[in-house]
């Protein structure tokens, strides 16, 4: 009885969250990499309503990086195994090449992805967070390759006091008591995280409905150069206590907008009304979002307002530029009215930006030169959906087509 009250993680006191996030920015800092303001608080709160983060943006401004120093600063490195970069090839055509495979003589030849799930539910390493990052994620396309874990993802249920999912190995695939011990009855775990880095050029896929409803999309597209290594890289620089926090971290707390309710409702109700006026908006391009990703936002929404990381308005800025805004694309001049629709919400009335939807229907450069030469209009409600929705419009403009991706 005694080992069962031990082996329980302690839970994190939400007081402490802030605190460990700035000891993670830190270590990120001393290794001479700067990200922008409130990314890692939003990298940390997107992974808490998701295990499921996709980081897009141009070549070479960190996105892998991002997810080895966040991983690292939890003691999760690719010499213990509980960090695992799994470069996607293009070749990628179903789910056998990240879970595995019978062979010839009837063995069960486990993928890459399958291997960490397997160490991560050793009774041992079940309160360690793990990390999975696949890099290039859509040089194949994901619905193939990634469908059965996207459909496992959604089983996702509470088992005394664990998420557990349904089995991602159908018995049939394990050909021998061995396999099916080892194997058998696997889903993924709960102290498993996956995040996923994209490139959007000539050579990738784009990505469903269905993958972007299941997960956040955190943008790298907006560099400043002049960022420099603000202290001295040092090997040994994560507290040995931050190295030592459990899985509990990072883990969501709720997979049913039924476990946050009740002491959240005036939230969860405030956030649902912006989200039903941004869906009537939505519908009219067939954009709109379901039961699923409600949840998600109103669970970052919650988690936000519970460690106090940022001001309500910041946090929805984030959530409409990374659940909702990936969703739009288009030629017709129904994706002009939604767009310019949703960057007059974006923009507020606390600029001296004008405003007149029948002209900018006509000529929107007015709207998005604003942004011009990385200017910046002051006092916009929600900056960087604005920012986004700018540059969305001018390639409306300009091409006659439209998409998150293409901005």
């Amino acid at each position: 009885m005694t080992e069962d009250i031990e082996s329980v993680p302690e839970p994190i006191d939400d007081a402490d969250i802030p605190s460990i996030l700035h000891h993670i920015q830190s270590h990120i800092r001393r290794q001479g990499f700067f990200f922008p303001e409130h990314l890692i608080e939003n990298f940390y709160l997107s992974l808490k309503a998701k295990p499921l983060v996709i980081l897009a943006g141009i070549s070479g401004t960190g996105k892998t990086r991002l997810v080895k120093l966040f991983a690292e600063a939890l003691g999760a490195t690719r010499d213990n195994g509980r960090f695992r970069l799994i470069p996607v090839r293009p070749d990628w055509s179903d789910p056998a090449d990240l879970l595995g495979y019978k062979d010839l003589s009837g063995r069960f030849q486990p993928g890459p992805m399958m291997q960490v799930f397997v160490e991560a539910r050793q009774p041992e390493n079940r309160h360690q967070p793990y990390f999975i990052c696949l890099d290039e994620m859509n040089l194949a396309r994901v619905e193939h390759y990634f469908s059965d874990l996207l459909s496992v993802l959604e089983t996702q249920e509470w088992r005394e006091g664990e998420i557990q999912t349904q089995a991602l190995i159908s018995p049939a695939t394990l050909g021998n008591p061995e396999d099916e011990r080892t194997y058998g009855g696997l889903g993924i775990p709960e102290n498993v995280f996956l995040i996923g880095t994209v490139n959007m050029d000539e050579t990738t896929h784009p990505f469903s409905k269905k993958v972007l409803d299941r997960a956040s999309t955190l943008e790298f597209n907006y560099i400043n150069l002049q960022q420099y290594p603000q202290e001295s890289a040092q090997a040994a620089d994560v507290p040995a206590e931050l190295a030592e926090l459990n899985h509990l971290f990072v883990r969501s707390d709720y997979l049913k907008l039924a476990d946050a309710y009740e002491p959240y409702q005036e939230l969860v109700v405030r956030t649902t009304g912006r989200l039903v006026k941004i869906n009537a908006l939505l519908e009219d391009i067939h954009a709109h979002v379901g039961f699923r990703v409600r949840d998600a936002v109103c669970f970052y929404m919650i988690y936000n307002e519970r460690y106090g990381l940022m001001d309500e308005e910041e946090a929805f800025d984030w959530q409409l530029l990374q659940k909702i805004l990936p969703r739009i694309q288009g030629s017709h001049s129904s994706v002009r009215r939604v767009l310019l629709s949703l960057i007059k919400e974006a923009i507020g009335n606390g600029t001296s930006l004008t405003f007149n939807m029948e002209s900018l229907m006509e000529d929107a450069s007015p709207l998005y030169l604003a942004w011009a030469g990385g200017k910046t209009p002051l006092g916009l409600k929600h900056p960087q959906s604005a920012r986004k929705l700018a540059y969305m419009l001018r390639r409306l403009e300009e091409d006659g087509f439209t998409s998150y991706w293409l901005s």
